[in-house]
């Protein structure tokens, strides 16, 4: 079986926060993010057999207690994240999966066959913004992106009920950039679209710190990053809809938010 794999981290702490994990990532998305740091891995190929993978999931095992498939978006690949997490899960390690949430019957497959720990899923924009979404996946910048936002949002919104259903563990986050998605509007905006869909408080939020300065879109290479205190100034704001607010920076890395001391 063949993989268009990308490359991979052999030992990652920041990946899923509180398991040491070996990161595969895995080329193409049929997103075109202009924030995207990964835009190497969506265009070019790159197909090498599941024993390459697997045999670094061998040399990796004896420190790592989890494998994370990520992107691109690794659920374009769905028989050979099925074939690797199962090797996985028959070496004793769990399998987190970071997912942009529009393969949501690649994702109730895994949980049937109970190959997956825990999903990361991005909410890029508010659930109930068409023009937003668009905005984020790359719709207005990119000719080659042919997906209707609309589907792209209701794919989304599948995906996080799937997972809440099945009580997969699951994280949402936002990656926060600086005058182009995150403002205290839109974050208020994504976080009350979280509350509208799951109808609860409980869901994970991270409110993630993005980077520009590799961006597929070079005019947002320039834009400066919010520090964690900014992050820190937008989780208030999250948390009129949501209880578990998490940010995550260079600075400090996963952090819960304490709302009685912020």
């Amino acid at each position: 079986m063949k993989v268009n794999y990308g490359n991979t981290v052999p030992i990652s702490t920041v990946d899923w926060h509180g398991k040491v994990s070996i990161v595969f990532f895995l080329r193409g998305c049929p997103y075109r993010c202009p924030y995207c740091q990964n835009h190497a891995l969506l265009f070019d190929s790159n197909l090498v057999g599941t024993s390459v993978l697997e045999a670094e999931i061998k040399k990796s095992r004896a420190f790592v207690s989890s494998v994370v498939f990520s992107g691109g978006e690794p659920l374009m690949q769905k028989e050979a994240v099925m074939h690797l997490a199962g090797f996985a899960k028959k070496n004793g390690l769990l399998v987190g999966i970071h997912t942009n949430g529009y393969y949501p019957h690649v994702m109730a497959e895994l949980i049937e066959k109970r190959l997956v720990d825990k999903f990361f899923i991005d909410v890029k924009a508010p659930l109930n913004d068409v023009e937003k979404y668009a905005k984020a996946i790359g719709c207005k910048d990119y000719s080659d992106i042919h997906i209707d936002p609309q589907i792209v949002i209701e794919k989304v919104c599948e995906s996080i009920i799937i997972v809440l259903e099945k009580n997969v563990e699951l994280e949402l986050r936002t990656t926060i950039i600086r005058d182009f998605m995150g403002s205290s509007d839109e974050v208020s905006e994504i976080a009350r679209s979280i509350n509208e869909l799951t109808g609860s408080r409980e869901p994970v939020y991270v409110l993630q710190q993005g980077f520009a300065e590799n961006a597929m879109l070079e005019s947002l290479r320039d834009i400066k990053p919010l520090s964690r205190d900014e992050l820190l100034e937008l989780a208030p704001i999250a948390h009129e809809f949501l209880d578990n607010i998490y940010v995550r920076s260079r600075e400090k890395g996963n952090e819960k938010v304490n709302f009685e001391s912020v």
